[in-house]
């Protein structure tokens, strides 16, 4: 059933007649697909409960999510104006009082479909949102003291989910340097981050790219954003039984060029680091179904060694 106050939101912004359907969203949010003259356009409703199943109310409020969303989509779509080969869907309307945002559709398929099926235009897609990233990252937010409000809860429940809980994946000696760099990323609070760039939220068709869903978006550093992305080539990778040290070295060149930054050694021992918690938590967070669960047990016995090397060689 169409929640009656998107259907009055959708009358209010779009011609009619109008054809509206449920669209697949989160577990907390509702979307809704609008159709009329001015072409397909999304609802999205944040909410505090969830669709279906026992699940408890995530960190953040529904007001805060949905003010995250707005303002970082604001900001990818800046981004994208200095990286035009990555796309951000216009974002039409926001109504905080209701949660809601509208915006145009995006273009494509999901880039998870690409990496997954071995398609050709996934490093293209990798070359062209490293650029964006390095432009997004780079820009300014505001209001900063309220947007850190709104977005810390969701940072501290993502570094829990990621890095925390996997450090008992880890060697013994290793956990209390792991605990110490998951903490201290938790201080960081310098650059604008999307907070969950996975492939699933980059759209690639015909070699044109889109990102979309900003509400996870965050204030800590941009490498989090580049080794969540990466991690997911890296599995490609080992998988086609290619040494993903190219992969890893042509996006860190081509993220320090967008950013006008010299090839940085700490930043360079951060991303590593990034990098191997964020393979881990592919191997074994609750997502792992989709992120690795179409592989062998051979291929996540090799996963795992590469993410806990990783972490023995650039953990103190």
């Amino acid at each position: 059933m169409i929640d009656p106050e998107m259907e009055a939101v959708a009358r209010q912004l779009w011609p009619s007649p109008q054809r509206l359907q449920l669209a697949t969203g989160g577990l907390f949010n509702r979307v809704v697909q609008v159709q009329s003259a001015a072409g397909t356009t999304y609802l999205k409703r944040f909410t505090d409960t969830a669709s279906s199943g026992d699940f408890p109310p995530l960190p953040a409020r529904a007001a805060e999510r949905c003010l995250v969303a707005s303002r970082w989509h604001d900001l990818a779509l800046d981004a994208s104006a200095r990286e035009p080969r990555v796309a951000v869907p216009l974002l039409v309307a926001v109504e905080p009082a209701l949660d809601i945002v509208a915006m145009e559709q995006a273009q494509g398929e999901p880039l998870y479909d690409v990496l997954v099926g071995n398609g050709p235009d996934a490093d293209t897609a990798l070359h062209a949102v490293t650029a964006w990233l390095g432009a997004l990252h780079g820009l300014p937010l505001e209001p900063r003291p309220q947007l850190l409000d709104a977005s810390g809860p969701f940072k501290a429940f993502k570094i829990e989910l990621q890095y925390t809980q996997v450090l008992s994946e880890l060697p013994p000696g290793l956990r209390k340097a792991g605990e110490h760099f998951a903490a201290d990323y938790l201080q960081r609070t310098e650059e604008p981050v999307h907070g969950d760039l996975n492939s699933r939220n980059i759209l690639s068709a015909n070699g044109k790219v889109s990102v979309i869903d900003f509400e996870q978006g965050h204030f800590g550093e941009g490498l989090y954003d580049l080794a969540y992305l990466l991690s997911e080539y890296l599995i490609r990778d080992l998988r086609l039984g290619v040494d993903p040290e190219a992969t890893i070295a042509a996006a860190w060149v081509g993220y320090c060029s967008a950013r006008n930054q010299a090839i940085d050694t700490e930043a360079w021992r951060r991303l590593r680091l990034h990098l191997g918690f964020q393979t881990l938590y592919r191997l074994v967070g609750p997502s792992r179904r989709v992120w690795t669960g179409y592989l062998d047990e051979p291929m996540k016995d090799e996963l795992r060694r590469w993410s806990t090397a990783e972490l023995s060689a650039w953990l103190p």
